[in-house]
């Protein structure tokens, strides 16, 4: 049996495993990846984009020109 399971917090993990049917002593593989959006939702996206735009150089002047309506 193959299952990805995504946005899984750590302390869910023992309730999910059961909840999947395995047995306490059944061997399983675990791949285990950090999500980059814990919550998952449009605002915690956007704060990432943002901080990850500002490390990159982006200042708010650069956005203003950007986003200028050149029509």
């Amino acid at each position: 049996m193959k299952q990805t399971l995504n946005n899984i917090q750590v302390s869910d993990l023992p309730n999910v495993i059961n909840n999947l049917g395995f047995q306490p002593n059944q061997v399983i593989n675990l791949t285990i990846e950090s999500s980059e959006f814990p919550e998952d939702n449009l605002l915690s996206v956007m704060d990432c984009i943002g901080k990850k735009a500002q490390e990159n150089g982006l200042t708010e002047e650069i956005l203003n020109e950007l986003l200028a309506d050149e029509s």
